[in-house]
């Protein structure tokens, strides 16, 4: 029995091992983009924007929600968002932040990057056609001013991340 359990662990060893060297790279060392090409679709961050929260938040912290907009390219790329879509927020330090519960957003902007029918299944966003999402987090007051927002598609081994879009002309970024 004990050979058993040593040739077992040295199995799993051998298949974390092999996993690490050839598993798929998540980091996407692109520079950020205010939009650009992932997966088939087009992606752009609309806005980085303060958003409301129903709960007492930490002290020196502020909740945000990125409005993002998604042009999926082809059939393909449909498929590809119908899996579902994740967002998180790095700062200039790395540090990173994932979705946040009781912060709200803009009304009638959805959550998800697909839409649902009646039984909660997917519906293939047309090609071609714009799909404005959100999502919302809590994070630092220091770290507003230099976020990115990070966006994964689930079953895709990599990601876009996505820089907010330059103030306008005379117009100064929002304080972190």
């Amino acid at each position: 029995m004990r050979h058993l359990k040593y040739g077992l662990g040295l199995v799993a060893a051998v298949c974390a091992l092999v996993a690490i060297q050839v598993g798929p790279k998540l980091e996407h060392t692109d520079s950020p983009v205010e939009s650009g090409r992932f997966a088939g679709s087009t992606w752009r961050l609309i806005s980085l924007e303060p958003a409301t929260s129903d709960r007492q938040l930490p002290p020196g912290t502020k909740p945000l929600t990125a409005v993002i907009g998604v042009t999926p390219g082809d059939a393909a790329a449909s498929t590809s968002m119908a899996k579902g879509c994740d967002a998180s927020v790095r700062d200039g330090r790395d540090r990173i932040w994932g979705p946040a519960s009781g912060v709200t957003g803009r009304e009638a902007v959805s959550t998800l990057c697909t839409k649902l029918d009646k039984k909660y299944k997917a519906v293939l966003a047309t090609p071609g056609v714009e799909v404005t999402w959100q999502a919302s987090f809590v994070v630092p007051a220091d770290a507003v001013s230099s976020l990115l927002v990070e966006v994964r598609l689930d079953g895709v081994p990599d990601f876009v991340r996505l820089a907010p879009p330059a103030p306008a002309a005379g117009m100064r970024p929002p304080a972190g």
